[in-house]
């Protein structure tokens, strides 16, 4: 038996265990007593109605639905494209699923209603969730969108008392998914497709890993696997992928703002943050910033990176422009929900990148831009006992990938830095792999070249059960960027939260 099937084999033992465990579900007598002995109920609990999918009954029914504490049905926003009907959820789940007794927390789901016999795309997209949008699938598919925000993060939290920040792990991240799956799919019978992006593509394919028949399909976006804490390979990933002059423009850069450009810098830098902070924040903008360039703005926007003749206010420009100066991040009010619980999963399980090339490393001198990632969880949670890493699941999956994974279609941006973590190609035939031409993290079946968008299109209509809708492509790829942009910022948002902690300072 594989590591995966007796992981779930384990979880389902675990869960049926459990629920025998508990005292309204034990049927079993007293030594000595038979069955008429026990005591019998004037009449049997009548078996609660079916639920159906009807419009006119919708947020009853949803609110029907097990362990759902609360519907609300709410205007969709700016970011739902067509007719929709849009309804924040909340559904109570365990912190522990192997543990039936152990505490219990509101996840927030998002709802967006296109239709009783649609097709659903459900996300756990890896971070909080503030909106309600489409996603270029949900658009081309015309889909009813279930999205998850994840565990420990947004409002998606144990109460302080309850924390326990053993629970926040892969296979529980897995478990809150499959929990949201089985309440829903009896509601909306008909396919049920799986998805993310980045942090949430990965969650995506960590849940397909553990249940495998939730789904009739997973499309993970842009999926980094990362093979150690701090995963050296995507280095490698990048001296050996990207097109050769923008990236050794950037690294110039890179060198000259911690050198040649340093005083003119630093001089810019103070009337932003004021003085004393100035020489911290210049190495902690500077350390990646080829990394976020090629992550966030990418090949088309080479053309705007200053060679070495460009005046002080050029290259100043540039790099202002290009880092994340003027996103005007402020601290969050949940640290333990938004940067501890990242980096708890990110330091423990899954891994994470190393952002700092070679050419930049030698030239760090600040304790802030020095300070490991581990580092600055335990300098931020002190109390916090952080186990060694174990990358086993993270391992299996990607083995799993390679070898066994059915109805997984991977996509990944051809110049996106996490990239570097991309899992193999699937050797079963009814799961593929795409890298889209050129493109960062924002990648998009859209614009694969149409030979591969084509077969693509092909492997995603199998899981959705139904034609795309030809008419909503140029809608798709607007609603797919979109929320490239709104990932974008939330992780522009997360990269510059822990400066300002670390730095305990605020730019003006």
């Amino acid at each position: 038996m594989s590591t995966r099937s007796i992981a779930v084999a384990l979880l389902s033992a675990l869960s049926t265990l459990a629920a025998f465990a508990c005292g309204d579900n034990d049927t079993t007598q007293p030594p000595g007593s038979s069955p008429d002995a026990a005591a019998q109920p004037d009449e049997p609990d009548a078996a609660p109605p079916a639920l159906t999918c009807e419009e006119s009954t919708l947020a009853a029914s949803l609110a029907e639905l097990p362990d759902v504490a609360s519907v609300a049905e709410t205007d969709c926003g700016d970011y739902v494209v067509g007719p929709a009907r849009c309804f924040a959820i909340e559904m109570t789940q365990p912190t522990d699923h192997a543990n039936a007794a152990s505490p219990t927390f509101l996840q927030h789901l998002f709802l967006v209603h296109r239709g009783c016999d649609r097709p659903t795309l459900v996300a756990d997209w890896g971070y909080s969730n503030e909106y309600f949008w489409d996603f270029e699938l949900s658009l081309l598919y015309q889909t009813n969108d279930l999205w998850i925000e994840h565990r420990y993060q947004g409002e998606s939290v144990p109460d302080t008392a309850d924390w326990d920040w053993t629970q926040l792990t892969i296979e529980n991240g897995a478990g809150d998914m499959h929990q949201v799956i089985a309440a829903f799919r009896p509601l909306y019978q008909g396919r049920w497709v799986s998805t993310g992006a980045s942090k949430g593509g990965i969650t995506a394919t960590y849940h397909k890993y553990f249940f495998p028949d939730d789904v009739d399909g997973a499309i993970p976006y842009v999926a980094p696997a990362s093979r150690a804490r701090i995963d050296p390979a995507y280095q490698d990933y990048l001296a050996e992928n990207l097109p050769a002059g923008c990236a050794g423009r950037l690294r110039d850069v890179q060198v000259a703002a911690l050198t040649t450009r340093r005083t003119m810098m630093l001089r810019r830098l103070t009337d932003i943050v004021g003085p004393g902070a100035e020489a911290e924040w210049l190495e902690q903008l500077t350390e990646s910033f080829d990394w976020s360039f090629w992550q966030y703005w990418g090949q088309s926007y080479c053309n705007q990176v200053p060679r070495s003749s460009a005046s002080n206010a050029e290259f100043w420009q540039f790099f202002h422009d290009f880092s994340y100066l003027g996103w005007g991040a402020s601290p969050s009010s949940n640290p333990m929900g938004s940067d501890g619980a990242l980096y708890y999963e990110w330091l423990t399980e899954q891994g994470f990148a190393l952002q700092t090339n070679s050419a930049v490393a030698p030239l760090l001198e600040q304790p802030s831009a020095l300070a490991t990632m581990e580092d600055n969880f335990r300098a931020m949670f002190p109390a916090v006992a952080l186990p060694e890493y174990d990358g086993a699941v993270t391992a299996a999956v990607r083995s799993w990938v390679r070898d066994e994974a059915e109805d997984v279609l991977l996509i990944y941006g051809q110049y996106d830095p996490w990239s570097g973590g991309a899992m193999a190609a699937p050797a079963m035939t009814s799961s593929a792999r795409y890298f889209v031409p050129a493109a960062t993290h924002g990648a998009q079946i859209s614009a694969l070249a149409e030979e591969e968008r084509t077969a693509a299109l092909a492997i995603a209509t199998g899981f959705f059960g139904v034609a795309p809708v030809d008419a909503q492509r140029s809608a798709a790829a607007r609603a797919g960027a979109t929320y490239r942009d709104l990932l974008e910022r939330k992780q522009l948002y997360e990269m510059a939260i822990p400066l300002r902690l670390r730095l305990g300072r605020t730019a003006r």
